[in-house]
């Protein structure tokens, strides 16, 4: 952990021209090691002879490292002897010197930090070097701007040796995760991983896949993963459906921010459907294959529900902070304990003692010190300030048992969760999580919400006033704004409220307008609390009740309440009405420990009955799971790193629809090709789960639902050491550019000899810049592809989708004028795939369990139709003849 990324903070306004080094650091990096064996072990991991800035402190180290090579004692003899025999002892300063590096140590069990001090001052070096190298390709501004920043970057990493930051881990870092995610789950979520290679047709038609080419494998997109097509689905605006919904639409993710659709199907028909019913009364018709973030009760056993908490307030970790920004100013000042302590505070007296133990002592410096009879100074031992107070920043930074924090992000199919919907002592199994509060825009409103919500409760249909018997109310009125006149009895009159409400539509017609519906949180917790000060009671248990007899009204609110993050229950009830006619009142329930009260007798009540904030109280449980007819049904895809939208107007996050080919699996695993998979959709352990089963032969389910046998397990012990050490490597970092792909592609050809990249996929893809069309941005990301090829002389595979061409045929098989969004991706492809599944369509088609590789474009040979087997409960293609 840098500076940098704590906080920013400024230059030193005249920076020093002298280039960074640390003269005293590499001394006693030197001494310890003449002092120890276990010394040069831990300097050899860290440091390289050229990290020294003075020569002779080189020359000194190869001659330590020789003779550590060779089994051989280093010590200031046999080093100097060493020396003497190459004719080196006089340019390193002679016996003498050997002897002064001794005695400059006052640790040498602290070598290992004086080699970290020794690296980061050559690696300041390098990048002086380099930043001299960059301004010097960006003023002669000779290439393209692409490749200039390219070769930028490639010095940038050059410096930064392993210190560059790599988001993709190979399988042998995933599995131990992916194990214990297999072991400690029932159920996990996901979908099929999508096409495999070595395929012998396939490999005798191209001969292989070779360097310098793009091949484009594209299929039409989500077979399956569907809601309803009258689903509702929450936007910043307001509502869409699942039917109306397009390319490019804004819907709402888990977080309650705004994201973009970046792929939708077709309207599709004849699928198993069915009808999942939640806690809260909620209900939506979703295919078999939809996916859903859900968590069992074993997996949360399992996971403890751990919470991160810190040790010390929030205010209280900023002061650390700021002080270690203020360091970086003066590198090399030594600081006391003491003086540290008054400079950040008594609250960190106690973990400056354990931090000061890590980061060592530099030297010993005077200060004065106060007895009870007289006052003295003392060798006081004295820190780098500037390392200490970063090693405090980072250990007060650190939250509460992280280490015991588990994630389970379990995704599993709506069938899936069927199949296990009630334990057996009939308690639910499955939960998804509540969304984050939508975050909303602050808006211009006519009324204050406050006020607003404050007449919709106890208001007047036709006027602009209001009933109440506690004053109080009045006052938060006239405090949010808005002047109130005493009336008669317990009414108020709203000053200049008549002719708003009017333009609000809401006289004769009480509801929350829509404006108000999407207006920011603070705007629309003032809402809320002006609805609760009027009509909300709070229970005995803790919960808000929230009653009315208007329908219109009472869903308005019921949107509001959801919209702010709650959990929100909904019941109704008869009551003797005005006639003799009964009327129906509408009963919201929520429970939450956030103060959403504003008058304050109503507050106290809440504070006092609340429940503590809990795990439960922020799941839905699915209650019931049952079969229905099959009903149309669609899908669409979201550019946010989860995945995840809302649906229906209990806004419960959903899963969207995902596709992955996966070429590398036969290049990495097979025959120990270094490859990358670049995933836009799927995380690092539902790749690894789907490469798991593939390979081990073991029904995808059988991992997702915890019901892998002991011949399942078998199979996998069997399989685990090849998969583990296959040269494979996932990035599943969200929105990826091609800059950043190329970057890393060309670090891992530099360290790994990268031999393949696949990017799953292209519609994903967003280059962060304003263009003209989406169709010009593909075909730009198809130009870079292609030369990402070239340049690496490596195969770049991209995943694509297919239009709706295919459906409108009548045998559904597609063809390369069928690629989405650009048709530059056939010009530039050497080589185009089509995936067609006839069984997909045709659910009593006789070649059930087949599929056919279309390659429709073959720029070094001919095309065919190659036919394979299709085995999705392992999640892979094989050859036919297997």
């Amino acid at each position: 952990m840098s500076l940098a990324e704590v906080k920013d903070y400024a230059e030193p306004s005249r920076p020093d021209r002298t280039p960074p080094q640390d003269i005293t650091a590499e001394q006693c990096v030197l001494g310890s090691m003449l002092m120890s064996k276990d010394a040069i072990a831990d300097v050899i991991e860290q440091v390289r002879g050229t990290d020294f800035y003075r020569p002779a402190h080189e020359l000194i180290y190869d001659a330590v490292l020789d003779l550590y090579g060779r089994g051989e004692p280093a010590d200031a003899i046999t080093v100097a002897d060493e020396l003497t025999k190459r004719g080196a002892i006089g340019r390193i300063g002679g016996h003498p010197y050997l002897h002064d590096l001794l005695a400059t140590v006052p640790v040498a069990a602290n070598a290992g930090y004086y080699a970290d001090i020794v690296r980061e001052k050559a690696i300041l070096r390098r990048l002086v070097d380099a930043s001299v190298k960059i301004a010097q390709m960006g003023y002669s501004a000779e290439g393209d701007v692409d490749e200039i920043v390219d070769a930028a970057q490639a010095e940038v990493y050059q410096v930064t040796d392993r210190r560059a930051s790599e988001d993709y881990k190979p399988l042998s870092a995933l599995m131990e995760a992916t194990l214990d995610e297999i072991e400690a789950i029932e159920s996990h979520g996901g979908v099929m991983s999508g096409v495999p290679t070595g395929f012998a047709e396939l490999d005798d038609l191209t001969n292989g896949l070779h360097g310098g080419q793009m091949i484009i494998v594209a299929a039409r997109p989500a077979m399956g993963k569907a809601l309803a097509l009258d689903t509702e689905l929450p936007t910043p605006t307001g509502w869409t459906t699942m039917g109306e919904v397009a390319v490019g639409d804004h819907l709402i993710d888990a977080s309650g921010r705004a994201t973009r659709v970046v792929a939708a199907t077709e309207v599709m028909t004849g699928r198993p459907c069915f009808e999942v019913r939640f806690s809260d009364g909620t209900t939506v018709i979703a295919d078999g294959e939809h996916q859903w973030r859900a968590t069992s009760r074993a997996a949360r056993r399992a996971n403890g529900e751990h919470r991160l908490s810190h040790h010390f307030a929030r205010d209280v970790i900023d002061r650390a902070v700021d002080a270690a920004v203020a360091a970086s100013a003066e590198p090399e000042r030594l600081v006391t304990l003491a003086e540290v302590v008054d400079e950040v505070g008594e609250e960190f007296r106690h973990v400056l003692h354990s931090v000061a133990k890590e980061v060592g002592v530099s030297e010993r410096v005077l200060r004065p010190a106060a007895g009870e009879q007289r006052s003295y100074q003392w060798h006081a031992p004295a820190y780098s300030r500037q390392r200490l107070l970063l090693a405090l920043c980072m250990r007060v930074s650190r939250p509460r048992a992280s280490g015991q924090v588990i994630e389970h992000p379990a995704v599993v199919t709506t069938a899936e969760m069927a199949a296990s919907v009630q334990l057996a002592d009939g308690r639910s199994n499955w939960a998804v999580e509540q969304a984050e509060a939508v975050v909303g825009t602050e808006q211009d409103l006519a009324l204050p919400p406050y006020a607003l919500g404050v007449w919709l409760g106890d208001g007047h249909s036709a006027s602009a006033r209001f009933t109440s018997a506690d004053p109080e109310v009045a006052a938060l009125v006239i405090a949010s704004g808005v002047g109130v006149t005493k009336q008669s009895g317990l009414n108020y009159g709203m000053v200049g409220a008549q002719a708003r409400l009017r333009d609000l539509g809401v006289l004769g017609d009480k509801h929350i307008p829509g404006i108000y519906l999407r207006a920011s949180l603070s705007q629309r917790r003032a809402l809320l609390a002006g609805l609760l000060d009027t009509d909300g009671t709070v229970h005995s248990t803790g919960a808000i009740q929230f009653v009315v007899t208007n329908e219109r009204l009472a869903r308005d609110t019921y949107e509001l309440v959801v919209s702010l993050g709650y959990r929100c229950g909904w019941t109704t009830r008869q009551v003797p009405g005005r006639n003799e006619a009964p009327s129906t009142e509408y009963v919201l329930n929520f429970t939450t420990d956030d103060p959403v009260f504003s008058l304050q007798r109503k507050k106290l009540a809440h504070s006092e009955r609340r429940r503590p904030r809990s795990a439960s109280l922020t799941r839905r449980y699915i209650t019931e799971i049952t079969p229905v007819d099959s009903v149309p049904v669609r899908c669409v895809e979201v550019d946010n790193p989860d995945h995840m939208y809302l649906a229906t107007r209990a806004m419960i996050p959903t899963h969207n629809s995902t596709l992955g080919l996966d070429f590398a699996r036969a290049a990495s695993i097979k025959n120990g090709l270094c490859s990358a998979i670049f995933s836009l959709e799927m995380g690092q352990t539902e790749i690894t789960m789907r490469l798991l089963s593939a390979e081990a032969e073991i029904p995808l389910n059988h991992i997702r639902k915890g019901q892998m046998t002991e011949e399942d397990w078998t199979r996998l012990s069997r399989k685990m050491g090849q998969v583990s050490e296959a040269p494979l490597f996932i990035d599943d970092s969200p929105n990826l550019t091609m800059m950043e792909i190329r970057a890393k592609a060309r670090r891992l050809k530099q360290r790994h000899d990268l031999k393949l990249v696949i990017i799953d996929y292209m519609q994903l893809m967003t280059s962060g810049k304003k263009v003209e069309s989406r169709q010009l941005e593909v075909s730009e990301f198809s130009r870079q592809i292609k030369l990402l090829a070239k340049e690496l002389n490596i195969p770049v595979v991209a995943i694509s989708q297919l239009n709706r061409g295919p459906e409108q045929r009548t045998d559904k098989k597609p063809m390369v004028a069928d690629l989405r969004e650009s048709g530059s991706l056939e010009q530039d492809a050497d080589m185009i795939i089509l995936l067609h599944r006839e069984d997909y369509y045709d659910k009593e088609s006789p070649r059930l369990g087949e599929a056919d590789f279309m390659v429709a474009k073959h720029r070094n040979g001919p095309t065919r139709d190659i036919p394979v087997v299709f085995q999705g409960h392992y999640s892979r293609f094989r050859d036919m003849q297997h």
